[in-house]
């Protein structure tokens, strides 16, 4: 794998350039983070590295509550902040992870430096599944949220072989994201792989000043300030049923099944809004308005050309 010795994103695109970039950026592996100047308080737009600061996503049988504690540890060398994971399932407590974060002062690029994990079942500890830390048998810190999120970006967020090599791709940058309590606008929409699982991949995102506000289903429901790590999970007063994600496109962007259905429909139209729409479960519906001898109509329809609407206003 090629690496490019630079944290800075525009430093990145650069070195991906000089390698001879073309339909696809490489994964950028090294950031020089020794060339940072390591804060454990701060924020960027899409991550908050502030004690106390808490964020709480559910499914209907998931919940993970992501806290900033009041605690640093070091790891390398470098004093870092940790972040609690406390995840449930049924109603059980499923695991909980201690991450290992820092701010770059000078470009506020948020680095990872590692995870302390416990697996539970039944309320006793049965692993540590996925634990890693910077320095230790030839794992390295990741870029975890760079300041500078340009589409197309692909960075690796944890570099520890066979252990865990998380990786994330910047898909989409101006996202609309309804949740059951919240509207959110100019969303990150982030999907991460890893090489250790080919063919798996996990969808988040993360919206200006709160952070990630979706992971694989569940959904934000509740955050705030001068918190700690709950003991249960907390009781979800709201209907988890009605979250939507939406991103405007170009129609020159729409699946070629789709466009023809479209100009099946209405040959002489003229598209004036396309979006796609990302609905309860995952289903993925683009909603087209198009215009026919001055009227308005609404055309909703699933990537592989299925129309599930097709009305004048």
């Amino acid at each position: 794998m090629k690496t490019c010795h630079s944290y800075i994103v525009a430093a990145l695109l650069a070195c991906a350039a000089q390698q001879g970039l073309t339909a696809e950026r490489p994964w950028i592996d090294s950031f020089a983070i020794e060339k940072c100047a390591h804060l454990t308080t701060g924020k960027n737009r899409y991550f908050i590295l502030e004690p106390g600061y808490q964020v709480i996503l559910a499914s209907n049988s998931e919940q993970v509550a992501i806290t900033v504690l009041n605690e640093t540890e070091t790891v390398n060398g470098i004093e870092t902040r940790v972040i609690e994971e406390r995840e449930f399932a049924n109603g059980k407590l499923k695991e909980v992870s201690r991450n290992f974060f820092t701010l770059c002062q000078e470009h506020s690029d948020v680095f990872y430096h590692g995870e302390d994990v416990d697996d539970y079942t039944d309320g006793k500890i049965v692993g540590h599944g996925g634990a890693w830390r910077a320095g230790v048998n030839g794992a390295r810190a990741g870029l975890m949220m760079p300041a500078k999120t340009p589409l197309g970006l692909r960075h690796y967020q944890e570099v520890a072989p066979e252990v865990a090599m998380d990786r994330a791709e910047i898909v989409e940058t101006k996202v609309t994201f309804e949740g059951p309590k919240e509207k959110f606008r100019d969303c990150l929409k982030v999907v991460e792989t890893t090489p250790l699982e080919p063919g798996e991949e996990s969808v988040k995102l993360y919206a200006p000043d709160i952070g990630v506000i979706f992971d694989d289903g569940m959904v934000i429901v509740d955050r705030g300030r001068d918190r700690k790590p709950p003991t249960a999970p907390v009781e979800v007063k709201v209907d988890l049923a009605g979250a939507y994600a939406e991103v405007e496109i170009k129609e020159g962007d729409l699946p070629a099944p789709v466009a023809a259905v479209l100009r099946k429909l209405h040959p002489t139209g003229e598209v004036r809004e396309v979006k796609r729409e990302t609905r309860q479960g995952g289903q993925v519906v683009y909603a087209i308005e198009i215009f026919v001898a001055g009227h308005q109509w609404d055309v909703e329809a699933t990537p592989d050309g299925t129309v599930l609407r097709n009305e004048a206003e």
